[in-house]
């Protein structure tokens, strides 16, 4: 499910982002969540706000990468590739946060005991839901889903089976 990132050439350094949607304030709007454009620098809000002003950004402009730009956010987004995207030694790339917290919580969970086969409303004191993990991982394997980098991933799991 990782593959290269070939849209980050147009990322620019940009200055921090705003604690307001640019757009919303002009329209007095409301906002959920805060995004930054990477190309431009705009601050603008999320498809949980009412009117989704970053994904109409990059609709209106083509500007694929954004970031999340609210207190404690870690993540980047390319809008081309549809997915979470991070640096990685040969470039940017493509991956799954969700497949890749799943396998360390599966890995905690199989070392404290738990078995291979949980039911599927398991979710842990944390409050993943690693039943469903457990079967969507699964289903992506049996539907050829899974690259051999998220399978390596998944298969170093002791205890793992599919």
């Amino acid at each position: 499910m990782s593959h290269p990132c070939s849209h980050t050439d147009a990322i620019t350094r940009v200055r921090a982002p705003r604690d307001v949607c640019e757009a919303c304030v002009e329209i007095g709007g409301e906002w959920v969540h805060l995004r930054q454009c990477l190309e431009c620098g705009r601050t603008l809000c999320c498809n949980s706000s009412p009117n989704q002003h970053m994904s109409g950004h990059f609709r209106e402009t083509a500007h694929p990468v954004m970031r999340g730009a609210m207190p404690g956010d870690a993540w980047t987004w390319c809008f081309v590739d549809d997915a979470n995207i991070r640096e990685a030694p040969g470039g940017w790339e493509t991956y799954d946060p969700y497949l890749e917290a799943g396998a360390t919580a599966a890995r905690d969970h199989l070392r404290s005991g738990g078995t291979a086969d949980p039911s599927d409303d398991l979710v842990t004191p944390e409050g993943f839901p690693l039943g469903e993990w457990f079967a969507y991982v699964r289903d992506a394997h049996e539907e050829g889903a899974l690259d051999e980098r998220d399978e390596d991933l998944v298969e170093s799991i002791d205890g793992w089976r599919w």
